[in-house]
């Protein structure tokens, strides 16, 4: 015996050595990698060559493109301020300072301002004419007060002649939402039908070249900037930056305005990728070292340690420790195997517990029922005595009452049978409703509505008696109010109703009633809880009572089941 079991654990050792040393081959072939390190060194300069010339090409490229956009963005407003100026030539329009005075003026001034709105396109935000006397003929978006008011028109007047400008307008009305323009100012020197001084006004939108901008300088962490032919900035995307000798600078002149498109980029932040280049190598290196000192014991360490947990969980889980868990350290098989365990120690677990209620409350329930296990035989037979005597006195209503008693205790007394017939369970109810009619007379009536082919459905024994019990007891006063017993059902659930006007239940009451503990102070109680552990014990947890109440208003007690015959 003793050699099989040290043969056994010879060839479990002998299974994890051949696990190990084909972890132990993987190690050798990560060694592998420090070659590949050295090479990655060595081929630095190169690599830092190709990458600084693809660098420097793509700013260069896109300084070219943003120059493209906004030269064809220009060329398209002369193209439109062309369009004006050749209808205006061509056409007989008058257009006054003042607002038109005849209908056939005002005609004319709605003609030309669809004209100026069918210019307009999904770049030109607006074409506008504006007089010398703050006349506003175009897109009915602008105000013209805030226009005639802002910065950029004072600025734009001042200066004469044709102007470009880009800038954030704000004489858009509320409701338009505007971000930054490309705007041209053309002069009218002849009259052509305008006023002496009126100016052409196109804005389009600067959002594309915007983006540009923005995309370019989050790209290159570059600082870029736009001049006119004065000098002046018209973007720029780092206000505080000081221009160095030493900057990578890509630069563009347009064609359509004597403008420059300037990007700076610091000679440390061009050459940052060659470095980093440079730093990951030397990093590469370095940890291929350390890996390679450190591989061996963290290959051992992380499949030895799963497998020594579970051992010791296994141990513990034999010698009756049912709460222990063994950790799961990774996703492969090992830890499919330690989840498994988990899984299998938790059903077990819940097993036995399921079990251990199981029989706590089947031990319950036997003691409840030697309790009640009086001689039925020897009490049906005295009530039957009294029940003769009684009819040969002439008491018919002493004889009557026996009669619905006896019915109801024959019920109560039926424990050979645990589910009955819903017709039986609720002609013991009747039974008792007759024998509390003795005792109150007729202060109390009820109701009861029940679908016919529920007749035969099953029920718990004796659920209908106790909540009737109730009502007598803790809802009525003096017997006094009435009782609806409603039972429906569907394809698959049955549900009653037993409803009373009665006293209600205190609403602080209630919660102890939802939850089915017993109210503190109150004597009673037992019979809807054991109703309601009945159905649970029948038919499951998701079954049962429920209660609703209000103060004074009444009580109704909801019970379903599955559809059982």
């Amino acid at each position: 015996m003793v050699h099989r079991v040290l043969r056994s654990r010879a060839m479990s050792r002998l299974q994890i050595t051949k696990s190990v040393h084909a972890k132990l081959v993987m190690f050798f072939l990560c060694v592998a990698i420090l070659p590949v390190a050295t090479l990655c060194y060595f081929s630095y300069n190169k690599s830092a060559q190709i990458v600084n010339s693809q660098f420097g090409s793509y700013g260069m490229y896109a300084v070219e493109q943003l120059k493209l956009h906004l030269d064809t963005s220009l060329r398209q407003m002369d193209s439109v301020t062309g369009y004006i100026l050749n209808y205006l030539i061509s056409s007989p329009i008058v257009i006054e300072n003042e607002a038109p005075g005849t209908y056939s003026q005002f005609l004319e001034e709605k003609s030309f301002k669809r004209l100026l709105a069918s210019l307009e396109n999904a770049n030109i935000l607006s074409v506008n004419i504006v007089t010398t006397s703050g006349r506003l003929i175009g897109n009915d978006a602008i105000n013209p007060d805030k226009l005639l008011s802002s910065s950029f028109w004072h600025r734009v007047s001042a200066g004469g002649g044709r102007q470009v400008v880009i800038h954030r307008p704000d004489y858009y009305s509320a409701s338009s939402s505007v971000n930054e323009v490309i705007s041209l100012i053309v002069p009218i020197k002849n009259q052509f039908g305008l006023p002496a001084g009126s100016k052409v006004l196109i804005d389009m939108k600067a959002d594309a070249i915007m983006k540009l901008v923005r995309d370019f300088e989050t790209d290159t962490r570059s600082h870029l900037q736009i001049r006119n032919r004065d000098g002046a900035v018209l973007i720029q995307t780092s206000s505080g930056y000081e221009a160095s000798s030493s900057d990578i600078v890509w630069s563009k002149n347009l064609e359509t305005e004597n403008w420059v498109v300037e990007a700076r980029i610091p000679y440390h932040d061009f050459y940052e990728s060659s470095g980093v280049i440079l730093k990951y190598s030397l990093r590469i290196a370095i940890v291929a070292l350390i890996f390679g000192a450190l591989i061996g014991w963290f290959f051992s360490f992380r499949f030895t340690r799963p497998i020594q947990k579970l051992t010791q969980s296994i141990r513990r889980f034999g010698e009756g420790d049912l709460s222990i868990r063994t950790p799961v350290y990774t996703k492969d098989e090992l830890g499919f195997l330690s989840e498994s365990f988990n899984r299998m120690t938790g059903q077990i677990r819940d097993l036995i517990e399921e079990i251990s209620l199981k029989e706590k409350l089947k031990s319950e329930a036997e003691l409840k029922t030697l309790h009640y296990q009086i001689n039925p035989h020897l009490l049906f037979n005295t009530l039957n005595s009294i029940q003769w005597k009684a009819r040969l006195a002439g008491q018919d209503d002493i004889q009557k009452m026996l009669h619905h008693l006896i019915a109801v205790l024959e019920g109560s007394f039926n424990i050979q049978q645990v589910l009955v017939p819903f017709h039986k369970e609720l002609e013991v109810a009747l039974n008792y409703m007759e024998i509390q009619r003795y005792r109150y007379g007729d202060v109390f009536t009820y109701a009861v509505q029940a679908e016919d082919h529920l007749a035969d459905c099953l029920i718990p024994r004796m659920v209908l008696q106790p909540l009737l019990e109730n009502i007598f007891f803790h809802g009525f006063v003096d017997g006094k109010g009435h009782i609806d017993i409603r039972i429906t059902g569907s394809e698959r659930l049955i549900r009653l109703e037993i409803a009373d006007n009665g006293m209600g239940i205190k609403p602080e009451h209630m919660k102890y009633i939802e939850q089915g503990q017993k109210v503190p102070g109150k004597k009673g109680g037992l019979g809807m809880r054991n109703v309601d552990e009945r159905f649970k014990l029948h038919f499951g947890d998701g079954y049962g009572i429920t209660v609703q109440s209000q103060r004074n208003q009444g009580t109704k007690v909801i019970m379903t089941w599955p559809k059982t015959v």
